[in-house]
């Protein structure tokens, strides 16, 4: 099993960074596509946030009789944490995930609660380059390399 880097990271209460609502307000997806719950540590190159499990949309529809979260989804929600961290390092305009490379570990399942995604990212004018670890708990469930490009309004 691998290990998780937020045991490692020190314990803060810090409230999240970002809810669902200002998240909505940067330039990604809405409503149901938006796959990040919420941003809890910002700090220089690392990011991590939270996805909520329970209740989730795509269980219903994805495999119903042998739910399972879609990769797709695990992908998009990578490209969204690298490319809420390209705005709040200041980057403004349409993000557009245009390479990325995945190795899933483990699977997603409803009774999970939250997924936490560990970023992080390397910014090259308005490129982000972004390494993406994915847990639920301490199970490592993938790694997202994502490239994002912030392409300006």
């Amino acid at each position: 099993m691998n290990q998780n880097p937020l045991t490692q990271m020190p314990d803060t209460d810090k409230r999240p960074i970002y809810f669902r609502p200002q998240l909505e307000a940067m330039f990604l997806p809405v409503e149901q596509m938006l796959q990040i719950d919420r941003v809890t540590s910002i700090d220089g190159k690392c990011l991590v946030c939270e996805m909520d499990v329970p209740g989730h949309w795509v269980f219903p529809l994805h495999f119903p009789t042998d739910p399972i979260f879609p990769g797709t989804l695990l992908i998009e929600a990578a490209g969204q944490a690298v490319a809420v961290w390209g705005w709040h390092a200041g980057l403004r305009g349409r993000p557009r995930l245009v390479k990325v490379e995945a190795k899933f570990e483990s699977p997603v399942l409803p009774d999970d609660q939250v997924v936490t995604f560990v970023a992080s990212v390397h910014l090259r004018k308005n490129i982000c380059l972004g390494t993406v670890e994915l847990f639920v708990r301490e199970r490592k469930v993938a790694t997202v390399t994502a490239v994002i490009i912030i392409a300006p309004f």
